[in-house]
């Protein structure tokens, strides 16, 4: 088990490197990046009721930086936090080729972690309840059986891990790959006695051998490196700067007098 004061110290280094990429994307002004869909710009400008270009281009970074900042965060606790701050091993591709974990089965198990009883669970990680849809879900469960089936020597069990919300909120597709059928009839096969799903305060109590206050200790250890990086200090200049960078790239394109073109952003866009 991690004591607080270790997942505190271990979590904010990782966080103040993951907070230093964020505001080195602002840095950058790496606008090339973003992707606008010209078709979905004037829906945007009338349901917000937006009232000029500016506001366009502020609705348009936060969208953009929001997906970033998603993406980025689940790779923070995915390729950082578990294995550095937990001791999980990340079944890259690195470890894969010289592990018994090469098989196309494993394709979606993300961890292996090896309890200090010697038992080994593997940690499939999903991020929210919508992450995974039906067709992923029966998929899920045909590798699961082969894994259980074909690797018990190298596998006692396999968890899929929620980082955030709780389990009654996932849709049933979770279920689903459990093999639990909840009205349809599914091809699944029932891994119930193997397979578990935690989510929220269960996963992180799991990952830490049942201490229920580890997700506190978690987000203590990322408050206390914003704290530290005090990003909101610099966070108001840099989006002013990445605002004016957009603005200027789609101001002649969009912009008719007053009004908006949408036909001139489509054709800059889309040719």
């Amino acid at each position: 088990m991690r004591k607080q004061q270790e997942i505190v110290s271990s979590v904010k280094k990782w966080a103040q490197w993951w907070v230093l990429q964020r505001k080195k994307k602002l840095e950058e002004q790496l606008n090339e990046t973003m992707s606008i869909n010209p078709f979905l710009m004037p829906f945007l400008f009338d349901y917000h009721d937006l009232k000029n270009l500016d506001e366009l281009v502020d609705l348009i970074i936060a969208s953009h930086l929001m997906t970033g900042h998603a993406t980025g965060f689940g790779k923070l606790i995915d390729e950082k936090i578990l294995p550095n701050v937990f001791g999980t091993k990340k079944l890259d591709s690195s470890f894969r080729k010289i592990s018994p974990f090469n098989e196309s089965c494993f394709d979606e198990i993300d961890h292996l972690i090896v309890r200090e009883d010697g038992r080994k669970q593997l940690l499939s990680l999903k991020a929210g309840r919508w992450t995974i849809q039906l067709t992923m879900a029966v998929q899920l469960n045909a590798s699961f059986k082969d894994i259980l089936e074909k690797h018990a020597d190298s596998v006692d069990d396999i968890v899929v891990g929620v980082f955030y919300g709780t389990s009654e909120e996932l849709t049933d597709k979770y279920d689903i790959l459990r093999g639990i059928n909840r009205g349809a009839n599914h091809s699944v096969t029932d891994l119930t006695d193997s397979v578990s799903v935690y989510a929220g305060r269960e996963f992180w109590s799991w990952l830490n051998y049942g201490e229920n206050c580890t997700q506190e200790w978690v987000l203590q250890g990322i408050i206390e490196a914003l704290n530290e990086e005090r990003i909101h200090e610099t966070a108001t200049e840099l989006l002013s700067k990445f605002k004016a960078s957009v603005v200027q790239k789609y101001e002649s394109d969009i912009k008719n007098g007053d009004s908006m073109s949408w036909f001139k952003l489509l054709s800059k866009i889309n040719g």
